[in-house]
């Protein structure tokens, strides 16, 4: 306990987070008086400073027991007050009913390859006639034109649309973006056609905001200036201004599969070597108290500064916080232990936006400095390389290996792959960061002299081009990455609980954190095992709701077959996002897939001949445009008829053709067209499923 009672911050921190993830796990079914909470704290400040004296020690747990119920109401609370749609003027309660608005471009404009992406306020709506002011945020997509790559920051416009409800997943694993956006505070989006909007105004944002975004667009017009073009200007872009747009998928992939994505995120790294940096070079200033105050108030404003010009983005805030909490802490020779100061960073970015713990970000960047903080010295310690170049070399070994053994459970729970690797290509990755960071930052503040900005241009993009080439080279090798991994929920916390307990065998406590391991490890396995055997005797199909194609997998154990659509076989971006992560959870590492339109196809569990399907004893018949088959004598018993791409059939005359179970229309018709075809299912009483309307239809075997 004598442990626990060192890291008071964390103590504090712990009830908090419980309280906001209740709040958000619940969907907070009731509201807490505001009055509430309030009292709550001044009871506390009155008590502690009246009563507190004359408590016997033996009931001082009292006092921590009201801390932490207080701490805990206070998460709830504060996740309540932040939540949008508990807000009588937001959005969601007048939509049904308006079609004009008044928005205010609340983010940076983001150009896409099909549109430009606005995230705005909702200022004025027009209900029954009347303008009313109300309040929420929105996601809209313009129909691309001048206009629209026009936009920016703090513009304010009014628009005839008709705002939709972000959907939920259409189909099973897939990501859930309404939820994302949810956490965000977007509960609705639209598409924006040419004509419908006018502009009405600029410059109504945020002042200090905007010219953050100004200065950013400045620094990546010198960048252009100076001839850094193609995929070293997106690289530098991102690692120097955290304006990641420019990465196009294949380097995503790459830095993701090297495992170098932290790279191209602004974030504590890059905070970090500012800190260092500018830390070393004002190290004559620890000397005195007045000097230590300024130089306190410097990092500060170069922080601050940085994290201006890179538009504010959530990482850079997250970190520029983490730091300027260990700015203070380490800047006055008090014995502050770095947990504290974690905590209390955290703890400051959560009152203020509790739904900020549900960014991956945020809990990888604090695991993996937590991390590093807990493991790197005991690991380091087990050698220390005399030579310079080496102990450099184990140093940043030691850093990635301790960011990861912190953050791999949350990372294969999220993202499904490993990067086997990320050892070598960190070893590449945060030395040459480094140097972009350093060359990046001369090329900029030497842009008024064009001779020595363009030298250095050219070194930064021979450095960034070094950078994308040994990412490339790690990432294409055939045993850089393992994918397809899949954990649980529970799963992941057992794993939590393996890397916690070694934390605590580091502080000495020998036998419990063992018996804790031992335990962790044992409810994992048979967790990993009992899912397993689920997955070795499962059998189903799938057929997906991926926008006006065809998607039909079938399961078998681990084995799995994929009829699609050959524009949806080409396209591995969208199978990723519709369908993998399903194949995942199933356990499937390795999938057969065939273009829907091939006639005789037999594997060991399914045959396909022209439109029929047998599967497990099962029938399914696929109808479309090319089905011509009708039989005349006897009606033949099909399971399911598959419905797709709008076929050109006497929908009567089929039904009287077989008897059947179910009906499904996928997602490649229409929508008129489906709706006619329910019409006649309704009056017949046919059991039918439109995938268009309800997601995905799965059916167990």
């Amino acid at each position: 306990m004598k442990i626990w009672h060192q890291f008071p911050f964390v103590r504090l921190l712990l009830p908090l987070i419980i309280g906001i993830t209740v709040a958000i796990i619940s969907g907070m079914p009731f509201q807490l008086p505001l009055f509430l909470v309030p009292a709550l704290i001044a009871i506390f400040v009155l008590f502690e400073f009246i009563f507190s004296q004359k408590l016997s020690y033996k009931y001082r747990w009292l006092l921590g027991f009201y801390i932490n119920i207080l701490l805990f109401l206070l998460g709830y609370q504060l996740t309540y007050l932040n939540t949008p749609e508990f807000d009588s003027k937001n959005i969601s309660h007048f939509s049904e009913e308006t079609d004009e608005y008044v928005f205010q471009i609340s983010e940076a404009v983001s150009e896409k390859p099909g549109s430009v992406k606005v995230v705005a306020d909702v200022v004025w709506a027009k209900h029954n006639q009347d303008w009313k002011k109300v309040n929420g945020t929105v996601m809209l997509y313009f129909q691309k034109d001048q206009l629209a790559r026009d936009l920016q920051y703090g513009d304010e416009f009014i628009a005839q649309i008709n705002l939709q409800e972000v959907s939920p997943p259409q189909n099973p694993g897939e990501f859930n973006y309404k939820r994302y956006l949810s956490y965000k505070g977007i509960y609705h989006q639209a598409y924006v056609k040419s004509g419908s909007w006018n502009l009405m105004g600029h410059n109504k944002g945020y002042p200090l905001f905007a010219l953050g975004i100004k200065i950013r667009s400045h620094f990546m017009k010198i960048l252009e200036t100076n001839g850094i073009k193609g995929k070293e200007f997106a690289v530098a872009s991102a690692v120097l201004l955290g304006y990641g747009d420019k990465l196009d998928t294949d380097q995503r992939r790459e830095f993701s599969g090297a495992g170098a994505m932290h790279i191209l995120c602004v974030s504590g790294l890059h905070v970090g070597i500012i800190y260092f940096v500018l830390n070393s070079m004002l190290g004559f200033m620890n000397k005195k108290r007045l000097l230590r105050i300024l130089k306190v108030i410097l990092l500060h404003l170069s922080l601050w500064l940085y994290a201006l010009i890179t538009g504010f983005s959530p990482s850079v805030l997250r970190a520029s916080t983490m730091f300027s909490f260990i700015i203070v802490g380490r800047s006055f020779k008090r014995k502050t232990h770095i947990y504290n100061l974690l905590a209390a960073s955290a703890f400051t970015l959560l009152v203020f936006d509790p739904y900020i713990l549900t960014a991956v970000g945020f809990q990888l960047s604090y695991l993996a400095v937590a991390g590093i903080v807990t493991f790197f010295k005991p690991i380091y310690n087990l050698m220390i390389p005399e030579n310079w170049l080496l102990n450099q070399i184990w140093q940043i070994t030691v850093v990635s290996f301790t960011a990861t053994l912190s953050t791999f459970p949350l990372s294969l729970f999220y993202f499904h792959r490993f990067p086997n690797l990320f050892l070598v290509t960190n070893l590449v990755a945060i030395p040459v960061s480094m140097i972009i960071i350093y060359v990046g930052l001369a090329v900029l503040l030497t842009s008024f002299i064009p001779v020595i900005s363009g030298l250095l241009a050219k070194v930064l993009a021979g450095v960034i081009w070094f950078l994308n080439a040994s990412v490339h080279w790690i990432e294409g090798l055939d045993f850089s990455t393992s994918d397809g991994i899949y954990f649980s929920l529970p799963e992941m916390f057992f794993l939590f609980g393996i890397t916690i307990s070694f934390a605590f065998l580091i502080f000495r406590y020998r036998k419990p954190p063992v018996y804790a391991a031992l335990i962790f490890a044992l409810l994992f396995l048979i967790s990993v095992n009992f899912r397993k055997g689920e997955q070795i005797t499962q059998s189903k199909f799938i057929v997906y709701n991926v926008n006006k194609l065809t998607a039909i997998d079938f399961i078998n154990g681990k084995q799995d077959i994929l009829f699609a659509d050959s524009l949806l076989l080409s396209d591995e971006g969208k199978q990723s996002y519709h369908i993998q992560n399903n194949r995942f959870q199933s356990g499937i590492r390795n999938t057969e897939s065939f273009d829907i339109g091939e006639d005789i196809i037999q594997t060991g569990f399914l045959q396909k001949t022209r439109n029929f399907i047998r599967f497990k004893n099962k029938t399914i018949m696929l109808v479309d445009p090319e089905c011509r088959y009708f039989p005349t004598q006897q009606k033949p018993n099909i399971d399911y008829l598959i419905f797709s791409k709008n076929p050109r059939v006497d929908f009567d005359k089929l039904l009287d053709s077989f008897t059947f179970d179910t009906i499904i229309f996928d997602s490649s018709n229409s929508m008129w067209k489906t709706e006619e075809w329910e019409t006649k299912c309704r009056e017949r009483d046919i059991n039918f499923y439109n995938v268009k309307k309800k997601g995905a239809f799965t059916q167990v075997l």
